[in-house]
């Protein structure tokens, strides 16, 4: 007799890579129908490195905040996005919540605080360090980010909000 269930789950898990598929990643190289003639705009993709860059595009179904790219060989430098259905090819999405140590974030004052890099490379981004916000654990303890912390790190689940690749 066949077990329904696990045809159904092989096969999902066989389609998980092609859900990452085609998603737009550095050294890809934006067409001049997704860059503006003349474009003069310019973002930033650390407090010290700025790119030339596309803001709110739509490639392949996910929308990305920011692209930057090169501007001779239109190659992608820098992205951003915040659209849930961005996977990253461990499945991780916005809004899902990861079991991380307090000396696992990482805070650049001015720009954002991260979580551990994923193993395709993006960098999970937990908030801004700008205005001093905070990230909290799900259960809504703050995240000590001080390194002059008392006692060992604590570990819990934080919630991801953006992703961010070729930055820091």
């Amino acid at each position: 007799m066949l077990n329904w269930n696990r045809i159904f789950t092989g096969f999902a898990f066989l389609l998980l890579p092609l859900a990452t598929f085609g998603q737009l990643d550095l050294g890809d190289r934006l067409t001049s129908a997704q860059i503006l003639k003349n474009n003069t705009l310019v973002c930033a993709a650390t407090p010290s490195q700025t790119y030339p860059c596309v803001l709110d595009l739509t490639v392949s179904g996910v929308k990305f905040s920011s692209i930057g790219y090169d501007s001779k060989t239109k190659r992608v430098k820098y992205l951003i996005t915040s659209d849930a259905k961005f996977r990253t090819k461990e499945g991780l999405r916005v809004g899902d919540w990861i079991e991380v140590s307090e000396n696992q974030i990482i805070s650049y004052p001015g720009w954002h605080i991260y979580g551990p890099k994923t193993k395709d490379g993006w960098h999970i981004v937990l908030g801004t360090a700008l205005l001093e916000q905070r990230v909290t654990f799900q259960d809504g303890t703050v995240v000590i980010l001080s390194p002059s912390r008392k006692g060992p790190p604590r570990v819990g689940k934080v919630q991801i909000s953006e992703f961010e690749k070729g930055g820091l």
